[in-house]
């Protein structure tokens, strides 16, 4: 009998931005590496990079009735951008049903369908689809269209969510089949949970009452000392890198991109074990 299809990856993320040339601006003197010309879908249209095997798809929309995603990203990009959610990953095929379903860039330009999910989380859109490859085929096609991030970012560490009440968190990511790892106190009443796939980790943060949703990314890089000095010398205000809680190094820049914040990673030894 066989087997029924299973979560093993984030696909892509998706950003909402109001101005996609002025965005393609910003995240190149990040030192993300964008892919030539934009792409459209449903009403929206798309700029893409890659942290490794993950898309990031800058998203701007043309058409508000063009579809579930436009409408979602046009309410974003009115508050002045910011990441709207992910894709899961199958790894297999899945079952056609009756659900709302949004065309997303596929990895050969060609328009890919993605099955829009329940809600979960609050303010968290999410979709799935069927993943094509191993993370290293995955992490060359997305290189392809591309090309190297002049920052070094090679993987996408991890999501920061914030959501009102941990407890639901956790059921909706169990409940689409992404089992809780690990439970954390933060302090001051605040709690962390952690879910992992392949190399990234969502981790939800709670109790959030305010700018409830998808805040941030981590990304590791292979020469973080690299990523800070193309953000400088493009004109970003960027941190030093310094010890990460979790382990290796950590830099932040300090002012959003299109509402995203954005860390920059170096692996070491865990420290918060």
């Amino acid at each position: 009998m066989a087997s029924s299809p299973q979560i093993v990856a984030i696909e892509r993320v998706i950003v909402a931005v109001a101005d996609l040339e002025g965005a393609r601006e910003r995240w190149s003197r990040a030192g993300f590496a964008i892919a030539p010309g934009e792409l459209s879908a449903d009403g929206v249209r798309f700029l893409r990079t890659a942290a490794g095997a993950i898309e990031i798809d800058l998203a701007a929309a043309r058409d508000e009735s063009g579809g579930a995603l436009a409408s979602v990203v046009a309410a974003t990009a009115a508050r002045g951008g910011g990441m709207i959610g992910w894709t899961w990953g199958y790894d297999s095929p899945l079952p056609a049903e009756s659900t709302t379903t949004v065309k997303l860039p596929g990895a050969d330009g060609r328009n890919i369908a993605a099955q829009v999910c329940s809600p979960g989380m609050p303010a968290v859109f999410t979709a799935s689809t069927t993943i094509l490859g191993d993370l290293e085929a995955r992490r060359a096609a997305l290189g392809e269209v591309c090309g190297a991030n002049a920052n070094t970012v090679d993987s996408l560490e991890h999501i920061v969510v914030r959501t009102p009440v941990l407890e639901d968190a956790i059921a909706a990511n169990e409940a689409t089949g992404v089992p809780c790892k690990r439970i954390r106190e933060a302090g001051h009443g605040t709690q962390q949970a952690f879910f992992k796939l392949e190399q990234t980790v969502i981790e939800v943060v709670a109790p959030a009452h305010h700018e409830v949703g998808c805040w941030g990314l981590a990304l590791m890089c292979s020469d973080i000392r690299r990523a800070v000095d193309h953000a400088r010398a493009s004109g970003l205000e960027a941190t030093e890198p310094k010890d990460a809680i979790q382990g290796g190094m950590i830099a932040r820049i300090v002012k959003p991109l299109d509402g995203v914040a954005i860390a920059f990673m170096f692996p070491g030894p865990r420290r918060d074990t």
